[in-house]
């Protein structure tokens, strides 16, 4: 009896650190990643000054420059989406946009090789460009009304062009 008590703690306690480590997010995860409060009109002068708006329509922004890539870029900044882009999709979108790259694109259009055509911008950016960046990216979306959630990918939704 008292072997079997021994066995079912072991086993529970197995199935209970695979459980843990399964659901245990790895280094890469985007789990518990919270930028600070930016300033939007800051991150306005960030667009600005990387020039987003080349590639780039910015939703609501008209006052900006028509984009002049070509070809053209089909992804526009902002808009009504299925679901917010959180800070951590925002970031990753800047500093390592080949990702995740939507296969609903002409390839020419977004990608050069296999990578995506926008510049590298990690070692352009502060990390304070990049908090006030994100900031202004926020104010530029807007979730369907009944649709409000966070998180999946908000980049899939082909926008003007």
């Amino acid at each position: 009896m008292r072997f079997k008590s021994r066995i079912s703690r072991w086993g529970a306690a197995s199935i209970g650190m695979l459980a843990f480590l399964g659901c245990s997010a790895d280094r890469k995860s985007p789990s518990g990643f919270r930028l600070p409060d930016g300033d939007p009109i800051a991150g306005l002068a960030v667009v600005q000054e990387m020039r987003c708006h080349a590639c780039h329509r910015i939703e609501g922004h008209d006052e900006l420059p028509a984009p002049i890539a070509d070809p053209a870029v089909p992804i526009a900044l902002g808009g009504t989406v299925a679901v917010l882009p959180t800070d951590g999709k925002l970031v990753t979108s800047i500093i390592h946009p080949s990702h995740q790259i939507s296969s609903r694109y002409a390839h020419d259009m977004v990608k050069s090789g296999d990578l995506s055509r926008m510049g590298d911008y990690s070692e352009t950016l502060t990390v304070r460009q990049m908090i006030d960046l994100v900031a202004f990216l926020h104010t530029v979306y807007e979730a369907r009304v009944g649709e409000p959630r966070e998180g999946a990918d908000w980049r899939m939704t082909r926008r003007g062009g």
